[in-house]
């Protein structure tokens, strides 16, 4: 029997963990085609079927749970062999991210992990850039850059975009929402000092929300609930699986993303693998991350 790829269980696998194709393929930072056409290139190796799609979703085969568990059983040996040849202890980077970018970060920690052997992060939910200052975080992003970048390194990730979404329970159909009329969640920033507030009061209408959730995790948990509409970056808001799309920005509301260290600390190996970790995330996910 012919060796099997490597990647292609690996890809696998997180289809698996993922519990579906679409959110597997955005963690792996590939198209759902390819991400399909790998695992069915596994199966062939296999030559039988490992997974089984269903209604509710995908289920493994007995064959398949064999092999996730024999693949489950390699990965922890892997884990081992890093940990047995590791030259020094683990180093901690901490990562100081507004809430939208640290949803963004939490959803592919383990491939952020994965790339930094050695390296523990540390994520830190913060809009403060003073954090860096009073080193309080070693790596911080942010949605625009400090206005004193004297003795910071800035590093552009992506372009990110935020859309108007809603659960099935509230809009069963897209196409026909009344965004004048379906309640909605509140952001709790003057419009008059940002141009998302803005861009929400010109589609909702100015009338009260039904609640006003500037975090963005609750906000986001809140949307799935039902309890209104709400403006989300699109990446954690799709990667639920569990919202429409419902209603789209001007383009001037999209932001860029930077990762900003002090100069000083750039050139340390642990600061600098967890940054290179970083940016390669988000080009993979830059798609992504503007909701294409």
């Amino acid at each position: 029997m012919r060796d099997f790829s490597w990647d292609d269980a690996k890809i696998f696998a997180a289809v698996v963990e993922a519990g579906g194709w679409r959110r597997a393929a955005q963690r792996l930072g590939l198209s759902a085609a390819t991400t399909s056409r790998r695992v069915d290139a596994f199966e062939a190796w296999a030559g039988e079927k490992l997974l089984e799609r269903r209604p509710d979703g995908l289920r493994l085969t007995p064959r398949g749970a064999r092999v996730m568990a024999a693949l489950q059983q390699m990965g922890q040996a892997a884990d081992s062999i890093r940990r047995a040849t590791a030259e020094r202890e683990q180093e901690v980077v901490r990562i100081s991210a507004t809430a939208s970018m640290a949803l963004v970060l939490a959803e592919h920690m383990s491939a952020l992990a994965a790339a930094t052997p050695g390296v523990v992060i540390s994520l830190l939910p913060s809009r403060a850039i003073l954090s860096l200052a009073r080193r309080e975080a070693e790596i911080a992003i942010r949605m625009r850059t400090p206005p004193d970048s004297g003795s910071l390194v800035m590093r552009r990730l992506a372009r990110v975009r935020v859309a108007l979404y809603a659960a099935p329970s509230l809009v069963p159909d897209p196409a026909a929402a009344d965004l004048r009329a379906l309640p909605y969640i509140g952001l709790a920033r003057p419009a008059a000092q940002s141009r998302t507030v803005r861009a929400l009061e010109a589609l909702v209408g100015l009338r009260p929300p039904v609640a006003v959730l500037d975090d963005t995790p609750i906000r986001l948990r809140a949307c799935i609930q039902g309890l209104g509409m709400a403006l989300l970056p699109c990446l954690p808001a799709e990667a639920t699986g569990r919202l429409h799309r419902i209603a789209s920005l001007p383009p001037d509301c999209d932001e860029d993303a930077w990762l900003v260290m002090h100069e000083d600390l750039a050139p340390l190996p642990a600061l600098r693998a967890v940054a290179e970790a970083v940016a390669a995330l988000f080009h993979r996910q830059r798609a992504a991350l503007m909701g294409e």
